[in-house]
């Protein structure tokens, strides 16, 4: 055998082995008709769940500063994710089985509106002229619409808003040179919502005989948190770094359409709980007791996720900006 046949078939069976590894075991225990559906539905859950996550936590817990909140603080922001939505109108499932395939995408912002509501519990303690160890509880209210995100359409299942809650403890305040310090724990979900889509059949000159669908999906991020802040003037500017920690649930259903009869249907549950490192920087206008504020950053690291599909333009672990902008009232 020549060297570049010896080569070739290495090559093949390298590329073979790779995606072989990432099949769903709950995907190749279905029928051969529903497998392929499966397995898609699998990744796109997968590759997508970690944008909507993404969005949900945002960097810091009171938006464009870490100083203490004397009182009572409440804020509307919008929180979005440089997200990639899969293109499915053209794609189409097989029902022979399992079938690898590059799955376009187009990019799409993830966006999650969300009040933020901060009440100063505890003022700390003075130490010379700086305060140590203020407590602040924060609350937090999610809000999804129902709209259509690229090919999928987006109806929640039991109302638009979901509640949050967590507390925050300033380390330092901002006084004379030293900045504020804090650090916080916030947990938030998204209300349950169901992600649906169609796709041509394989078998029948109809569009949209197939299609997916991630019901129940709920999502939960844990966030903690280390934030600087300092004002300068009627300006502030901050960032912090922090962890978070995402659980995410759904139901799986695939509709099929096989060469003859009746179209067939399945379930499945998908899970998934990831890691992810965060780092962000904030700018805030302060105007008597408004703030203007808004922040950038980045997810990286943590868990690695992968798929036996690809996804084109998507590189699955890379680093992924959001943003926020709101507005703050103190009281």
């Amino acid at each position: 055998m020549r060297f570049r046949d010896v080569g070739f078939v290495v090559a093949s069976t390298l590329a073979l082995a790779q995606p072989l590894a990432a099949q769903s075991t709950q995907c190749a225990a279905q029928p051969v008709v529903l497998r392929d559906a499966c397995q898609k539905g699998t990744d796109i859950f997968t590759m997508f769940a970690p944008q909507v996550q993404g969005a949900l936590a945002g960097g810091g817990p009171v938006l464009g500063s870490s100083d203490a909140v004397r009182g009572f603080s409440i804020g509307l922001r919008v929180n979005a994710v440089d997200g990639r939505v899969p293109q499915l109108r053209n794609q189409r499932l097989s029902t022979s089985g399992i079938v690898r395939s590059a799955i376009p995408t187009g990019r799409v912002p993830v966006p999650a509106p969300a009040l933020d509501v901060a009440i100063g519990v505890f003022p700390g303690f003075f130490v010379g002229v700086q305060r140590l160890f203020s407590v602040e509880v924060l609350a937090n209210v999610a809000y999804i619409p129902n709209r259509t995100i690229g090919d999928f359409s987006v109806r929640t299942t039991n109302g638009s808003l979901k509640l949050g809650y967590g507390a925050r403890v300033g380390l330092l305040a901002d006084r004379q040179m030293v900045p504020a310090v804090a650090v916080s724990y916030f947990r938030r979900s998204l209300p349950t919502a169901t992600f649906s889509t169609g796709l041509p059949s394989t078998q029948r000159a109809a569009t949209a005989d197939d299609s997916l669908t991630l019901g129940d999906l709920s999502i939960r991020n844990d966030a903690l948190r280390l934030g600087i802040s300092k004002r300068l003037g009627f300006i502030e500017i901050g960032g912090g770094v922090g962890q978070d920690r995402y659980r995410t649930f759904s139901q799986l259903r695939a509709r099929v359409t096989p060469a003859f009869g009746a179209p067939v249907t399945g379930a499945l549950v998908l899970t998934q709980q990831v890691k992810r490192n965060a780092a962000y920087g904030s700018v805030a206008l302060n105007i008597l007791k408004v703030r203007l504020a808004a922040e950038a950053g980045s997810t990286f690291g943590g868990d690695s996720v992968s798929t036996y599909n690809t996804f084109t333009d998507v590189t699955l672990n890379a680093p992924r900006l959001f943003g926020s902008v709101g507005l703050r009232l103190g009281f």
